[in-house]
């Protein structure tokens, strides 16, 4: 169980990264000027890794990486693992944003790796981005609950709670929230009722439906990783549960290595 990879992973220091980084991005630069900018990402990560290689560099293409707990598994596949040890995900968008800088960072806390970059095509000149962590696995799996909020007395919350701290144990904290979230739903399903529709009303009136995890009919789960203005978020997440039927919503926030798990009733 845990996180499952293709290859050997070699850690390295910051140190080593930047001397493997200068071949790199500068080898980066002349695929760009060779091939231009209006290409497809898999064609900027073929002769990119095709080049290092022959710059004297081990390259590892579209690497799999598989995260598992119990019978849940998710695969990734990063994009270029240079050495064994760096890894670089390649884009070719306008621009490089914090969508793109967080895949890095959940690549680099599945494989217990400190340092990777962001390669960007597109612009008119090659756009990188250095990602690091400080973070490694002993650190991520040293984690505080809170539940001093939390109902747990029915059966299908108690389920939810457990399921989440066998993950955390497994993982840690700090990976993607969509994948906190496709395990625990997949988890849970025996036992709760999953993705479903919630109608949403306005002064009594329905004005849609929204998809949420539901424990039952009448409570659903949410989970997120919220770091600042945590009141605020609480009080939009009050609203929402004040436009639906429910009674509850049992809320799950990894706040960094601080775990709340928490319930806001009606």
């Amino acid at each position: 169980m845990g996180v499952e990879c293709g290859v050997v992973i070699v850690p390295i220091d910051q140190e080593r990264f930047h001397e493997l980084d200068r071949i790199v991005t500068g080898v980066a630069f002349e695929v760009q000027n060779d091939l231009g900018r209006f290409f497809d990402e898999r064609i900027y990560q073929e002769e990119l890794s095709r080049r290092c290689s022959q710059a004297g560099l081990a390259v590892h293409r579209e690497v799999l990486v598989r995260a598992a707990h119990r019978d849940f598994s998710k695969e990734y596949f990063l994009d270029l693992l240079v050495e064994n040890s760096a890894i670089y995900e390649l884009k070719a968008v306008e621009a490089l944003n914090t969508k793109h800088q967080k895949q890095a960072l959940n690549y680099l806390h599945l494989l217990n790796l400190q340092h990777g970059k962001l390669v960007n095509f597109r612009p008119a000149s090659v756009e990188s981005r250095f990602v690091s962590t400080r973070l490694n696995d002993e650190k991520r799996r040293n984690f505080s609950l809170d539940e001093s909020a939390w109902d747990g007395s029915s059966r299908s919350s108690q389920i939810l709670r457990d399921a989440l701290v066998g993950l955390l144990g497994d993982w840690g904290c700090f990976l993607d929230t969509n994948l906190y979230r496709e395990a625990l739903l997949h988890l849970t399903a025996q036992h709760c009722l999953g993705l479903e529709a919630v109608e949403i009303v306005s002064s009594e009136n329905a004005i849609g439906s929204q998809k949420m995890c539901l424990l039952t009919p009448e409570v659903t789960w949410h989970l997120s990783a919220h770091h600042e203005q945590v009141e605020s978020y609480e009080i939009h997440m009050r609203r929402l549960l004040f436009h639906t039927n429910l009674k509850a919503i049992q809320w799950i926030n990894l706040n960094h290595q601080q775990v709340v798990i928490k319930t806001l009733k009606k």
